[in-house]
C-alpha cells in the first residue's frame, strides 16, 4: 500500500554519469534461522519451499525491502527491478 507516496525517476547529471544515483544503498533479505528452517534444509527442501516458509514467518524479499525504500522515495522501481531481476519472489 502506497498511500500518497511520491514515486520518482531517476534524474542524471554530469557528476553521476547520468545515472542519477548518487552513493549506495542496500536492499536486504534476512533469514532468521529457526528448528523449522533448519530441518527442512537438512532435509534438502528446494530453495523456493524453504523461501515461501520463510516469508510466511515474517522474512520480507529483497523486493519487498526495495519496495519500501521505493515509498520512501531513496530509489527508483526502476532500479529496484534491475538489481532483483533474478529473485524468484
Amino acid at each position: 500500500d502506497i498511500g500518497n507516496a511520491n514515486l520518482y525517476l531517476a534524474k542524471g547529471c554530469p557528476s553521476c554519469m547520468n545515472r542519477g544515483y548518487k552513493g549506495r544503498i542496500g536492499i536486504y533479505e534476512i533469514l532468521l534461522m529457526d528448528d523449522e528452517l533448519r530441518q527442512m534444509i537438512m532435509e534438502r527442501s528446494d530453495s523456493s519451499t524453504i523461501k515461501n516458509r520463510a516469508q510466511k514467518k515474517g522474512m520480507k524479499s529483497l523486493k519487498e525491502d526495495g519496495a519500501r525504500k521505493v515509498i520512501a522515495g531513496i530509489t527508483t522501481t526502476e532500479e529496484v527491478l534491475r538489481v532483483t531481476e533474478e529473485d524468484i519472489g
